[in-house]
């Protein structure tokens, strides 16, 4: 799970954290959630079937009432995979940083996740795309977009040929930022060596800081409308959402564990105000809080995760849903083509009112579940495969170092 590593030097300092009774973290808990990724994608392909099941003229829902603001509520999986990514990027630079070491290189890190996503990523763009443009040259600019992870900046394009890659380009936006940062840190970290857990602290803070300025200026002074997608859904407007993930890295890295009643407590708390904020959730401009407040209530759940060192919840290691989780990527990324498919084809049931959308999303899930193992022992296995070709640095690997000193 983690891109950067620690490169240890020689005797470092303990470092006693701002309490003075920290230690260096040497370490490398994988976390399990595998069975949230699975939860979240499988929901996701459920809202899409709901979503695709409205019916009559004035496009009513299948269900309504708080049903129904149970089913719209599931946006919120799409947050939590966002504060995933912040954890799973900069859980490994906080660990580096408060054992003394050095991180790998912000190259390195960028071009590992580009192995890790982008195959998969592009296929499915080439592949739709080539399906429903039956002529040169097409929507060329919504391929265009697309390919360079700019769709999100396009009212036009964002939800094209494959919806949910808008959020896959704001993941990408993030990668780059965290990439960025990687000299600033190291620079920090040289200038202020005993602040460590302050330099970690930061980036994040500062991300937080501008989402919710941006997000506050979008619904209370500029009021873009409903249908500026690029307004509401750019990369800005989820920085608080990556923040949230970066700042649990930093408590985790630190070695920061909650006991038994107040992780519960953390757990009772985050739920219930994920479940409040659902049902809650107004239908005007002020909605655009709710990804913010969404992140802010996973984090507090994912605490009791994150901040604990074990066992976990049995319901955590669930075998069926750890091996979902494991193509939860690959779920999220193909089931809306697949979606597409089986309404092209006539096998979805008619758009009406009542639970007949569950029926479309289990015609949807085994066919996508089904692609999704194929993409992984493929595509995806070959994209991992190219990031072994690279060192921890992110240079070309060198598989014979010692014949490079042998006299010619």
């Amino acid at each position: 799970m983690s891109t950067l590593t620690v490169r240890p030097r020689p005797a470092p300092e303990r470092d006693t954290g701002p309490s003075g009774s920290g230690s260096a973290s040497n370490d490398r808990r994988v976390f399990p959630l595998n069975t949230l990724r699975a939860l979240a994608a499988l929901s996701v392909v459920t809202f899409h079937a709901y979503q695709s099941s409205r019916s009559g003229p004035d496009s009513a829902w299948p269900w309504d009432g708080l049903a129904h603001r149970l089913m719209t509520g599931t946006d919120l999986f799409v947050e939590m995979f966002f504060v995933l990514s912040g954890l799973v990027l900069w859980l490994p630079v906080a660990r580096a940083v408060t054992a003394g070491g050095e991180t790998r290189s912000g190259r390195a890190m960028l071009l590992r996740r580009t192995a890790r996503l982008v195959p998969l990523y592009f296929t499915v763009v080439l592949v739709v795309w080539s399906l429903t443009n039956h002529s040169v040259p097409g929507h060329w600019q919504d391929l265009l977009l697309h390919l360079t992870f700019t769709h999100v900046y396009s009212d036009d394009y964002i939800f094209w040929t494959a919806g949910p890659a808008w959020s896959l380009a704001v993941e990408f936006h993030f990668y780059l930022l965290v990439a960025l940062s990687f000299p600033v840190v190291r620079w920090a970290l040289r200038r202020w060596p005993d602040a460590r857990t302050a330099v970690l602290v930061v980036p994040p803070a500062l991300l937080a800081v501008v989402g919710v300025a941006y997000n506050a200026l979008m619904i209370h002074v500029v009021h873009p409308e409903m249908t500026d997608w690029s307004a509401w859904f750019s990369p800005v407007s989820r920085a608080a959402s990556f923040a949230v993930g970066m700042l649990l890295a930093v408590l985790s890295a630190r070695e920061v564990t909650l006991p038994t009643v107040a992780r519960r407590m953390t757990a009772a708390i985050g739920m219930s105000a994920l479940l409040a904020l659902v049902v809650a959730r107004p239908e005007t401009a002020v909605t655009h809080w709710w990804p913010t407040l969404y992140a802010v209530a996973l984090g507090g759940a994912l605490a009791a995760i994150v901040l604990h060192r074990g066992p976990w919840a049995r319901v955590l290691s669930e075998p069926t849903l750890a091996w979902l989780g494991g193509l939860g990527y690959g779920i999220y990324l193909i089931h809306e083509p697949v979606l597409r498919l089986v309404k092209h084809l006539g096998l979805a049931p008619e758009p009406q009112q009542g639970p007949a959308f569950l029926a479309l999303a289990v015609l949807v899930a085994v066919p996508t579940i089904a692609l999704a193992w194929v993409s992984s022992k493929t595509v995806e296995a070959a994209g991992l495969r190219l990031a072994t070709l690279l060192d921890r640095d992110g240079r070309s690997r060198e598989y014979y170092p010692h014949l490079a000193s042998d006299p010619a």
